[in-house]
């Protein structure tokens, strides 16, 4: 008797609503009016017509989208060029500058052991690069190559003369 009471007042204590109070409830929601939605503003104030202009696409100064990132390169048969220009010019060693009435000249030993003369304006490389000073210190090359994105771009690569190292002649 006495676990009875203990529980019947631990469910008055909690809270739990008992069915009067829920049908209560639910009266009490019923009662509400639920008024209509409002109408939409878009509706009742219509927007003065504007229509976005069409997109037309700008291919000034954009790269053309359906050509690929990396181009191959067209190699040129390297039997057919002169010895200068199927060797890099990296693979070349400068080994002497003369200097004359006819102005300055460099001898350049290529890959192959030979040695071979050039002046201002000689073209050397597979990309063609010009001889543009020769002076007492070394050579100036400038070489023309393309980018990724097509544009021509200039390089300057100097071959310094080395100095007369001790113990060689």
């Amino acid at each position: 008797m006495v676990c009875a009471a203990i529980l019947a007042a631990l469910l008055l204590l909690s809270g739990v609503p008992d069915a009067d109070q829920r049908s209560r409830a639910l009266a009490a929601n019923a009662k509400v009016p639920q008024q209509p939605a409002a109408a939409a503003p878009a509706e009742t104030a219509k927007a003065p017509d504007q229509t976005p202009a069409p997109y037309t696409y700008q291919p000034k100064g954009r790269r053309d989208p359906f050509m690929p990132l990396i181009v191959k390169e067209q190699h040129k048969k390297r039997a057919n060029l002169p010895p200068l220009e199927r060797y890099d010019i990296s693979e070349f060693k400068l080994s002497g500058i003369v200097w004359g009435g006819f102005g300055y000249n460099a001898i350049l030993e290529g890959p192959d052991g030979k040695g071979y003369f050039i002046r201002q304006g000689t073209i050397i490389g597979p990309n063609r690069g010009v001889v543009k000073s020769i002076t007492k210190t070394g050579v100036v090359v400038e070489e023309k190559y393309k980018t990724y994105t097509g544009q021509m771009q200039r390089k300057e690569i100097v071959m310094p003369l080395r100095k007369k190292q001790e113990g060689m002649e």
